[in-house]
């Protein structure tokens, strides 16, 4: 059962509900804390004691974007599903959730990724972060003998290069057709089986030279 909202928590959750539909409204232009605080009734000064400045409302209102795809990384994350099945919940559970905001809403889930861009750092706080679930469950499949002679550090970029049509949200319409959880379920059983020592050799090492079409 959730907490009961104070009145404090109402009212920000209220002004962000508020940012929300200006942009809605406008696209990705964000809106001023005045303008916020016209359409909620109140003075700027007020919104001030919730948050102390436009940076501030930013960072809860992207809060406000990942809370639920956080919320289904840590559950997976903790759950007690072996390491394959684990990935492909981690990817598929946010992929279906932003799948449905793309569709819901095209032209405000764009202006959240552009806003995004203009907020970078706050974005990548939360990018850093998936990172860091993502390599758990990596090193837990090591553990149980996956990826052998590889590292948490080598998988990640593979992993998250084949595997970036389902994460990464402004490749949604690009592969609006081919990422499907269909394909996600074949894309990890290929990475787990495919992914070991000797299937990522080098070429040098394999006594292939490696040439480069002219």
């Amino acid at each position: 059962m959730a907490r009961p909202q104070t009145d404090h928590e109402a009212t920000a959750e209220l002004l962000l509900a508020t940012a929300e539909q200006l942009i809605r409204e406008r696209g990705p232009v964000s809106p001023s804390v005045t303008e916020i605080a016209n359409a909620c009734g109140m003075s700027q000064s007020n919104v001030y004691r919730f948050f102390p400045n436009k940076e501030a409302l930013f960072e809860a209102f992207a809060e406000r974007w990942f809370r639920e795809l956080n919320e289904m990384m840590e559950n997976v994350v903790e759950s007690d599903l072996p390491p394959r099945e684990k990935l492909y919940q981690f990817f598929a559970q946010r992929f279906v959730v932003k799948r449905a905001r793309y569709e819901e809403d095209p032209d405000y889930f764009f202006a959240c990724m552009a806003l995004g861009d203009e907020h970078r750092d706050v974005v990548m706080s939360y990018v850093d972060l998936a990172d860091h679930y993502m390599a758990t469950i990596l090193a837990e499949a090591i553990s149980d003998g996956e990826f052998p002679g590889m590292t948490i550090d080598g998988l990640m970029s593979p992993i998250n290069l084949m595997l970036a049509p389902f994460c990464d949200p402004k490749l949604i319409p690009q592969y609006e057709h081919s990422a499907t959880i269909e394909n996600l379920r074949i894309a990890i059983n290929t990475l787990f089986n495919g992914l070991s020592a000797k299937s990522v050799e080098k070429p040098e090492a394999a006594g292939t030279p490696l040439k480069l079409a002219s």
